[in-house]
């Protein structure tokens, strides 16, 4: 594949936005924390009700996980066997590695120096911060929230065998729904251009998120996605997925979206739309006379994504 370095030829910046509604189903041990014999989910308000959460950090894990099996170089190499990150090079090298590029790192050193008071005569110490080596990483994630209020679902559990004690039982928050996250890409802030592509893929065969374990296997993957490909520094397309009814299974773009394509706040050109909302887009009244009518769509997702990738590769000269 071409690659294309920073500020070659000039290229303008460019922003990838977008917003993944995942598939639904149950979702537990979504950051493998544990509290006794209850493993919990991440909670938290949203449009002042608990929802669920999955934190940025497992989704990032994830796409690095994807990158590594997928043969790109990357530093944190996550060994399998014993459950950990290994370091391929402490120096870190963001032209090298693609993990380094896209996610960034920070390493920051301490050194502690000695000076004599003018007054006291007595010697203290004090810390001095060296110049940090860091890089903000290209990619910008945010926390998937659950699509649903959660309900307060509890599974209960036992260990095999006849002995049992008060350590036997143990009990698992669930919850049955769909997550939707929220992404930016500074893809010009890349030291590789062509970076981005195997990043999109990621996100279209997202392995499993949240933790190392594979008792827990959520579908993250998107069931429907709205992204934006644009110069613009900001974006309207954040969490812009709801349901029809609280009680339905049924998905529909949230009215505040749906008012920014209309009044002409996002341009329906820079949008690409795909999965099982397609068919209720293009069910909006007079959808062939409104904006929407403009935009990138296509109920397959893997062809809107290559029909996507094709315009990136020819506005960033990877072709």
């Amino acid at each position: 594949m071409m690659s294309q370095k920073k500020n070659d030829n000039n290229i303008p910046n460019y922003y990838l936005y977008g917003t993944v509604l995942t598939r639904y189903g149950l979702a537990s041990l979504n950051h493998d924390i544990s509290r006794g014999n209850k493993t919990i989910l991440q909670k938290g308000y949203w449009n002042g009700k608990i929802h669920s959460f999955v934190g940025s950090s497992a989704i990032r894990w994830a796409l690095r996980f994807y990158l590594q099996k997928q043969g790109y170089l990357v530093n944190r190499v996550w060994d399998e066997d014993e459950h950990i990150n290994r370091l391929t090079s402490e120096d870190f090298d963001p032209e090298q590695f693609y993990d380094d590029d896209i996610f960034g790192f920070a390493l920051l050193e301490s050194a502690k120096t000695e000076e004599e008071t003018s007054t006291t005569k007595r010697k203290k110490k004090k810390t001095k911060l060296s110049t940090p080596n860091q890089r903000l990483g290209a990619l910008g994630m945010n926390m998937a929230v659950s699509l649903t209020p959660y309900d307060g679902a509890v599974k209960l559990g036992a260990k095999s065998g006849k002995k049992k004690d008060s350590t036997s039982l143990h009990f698992t928050e669930y919850h049955a729904t769909r997550y939707q996250y929220y992404f930016a890409i500074n893809v010009t802030h890349l030291k590789d251009f062509s970076r981005i592509l195997p990043l999109i893929d990621g996100i279209m065969n997202l392995p499993k998120v949240g933790g190392s374990s594979n008792v827990f296997n959520y579908p993250f993957f998107p069931d429907s996605l709205v992204f934006q490909w644009t110069n613009n520094f900001a974006s309207y397309v954040s969490y812009c997925f709801e349901y029809c009814e609280p009680k339905s299974k049924e998905v529909k773009l949230t009215k505040e979206f749906i008012d920014e394509v209309e009044c002409g706040q996002i341009d329906p050109g820079q949008l690409w739309i795909g999965g099982t909302i397609v068919k209720d887009l293009q069910q909006l009244d007079n959808f062939d006379n409104s904006p929407f009518n403009k935009v990138n769509i296509n109920r397959n997702r893997n062809e809107l994504i290559e029909a996507l990738k094709t315009v990136i590769k020819r506005d960033l000269g990877l072709e």
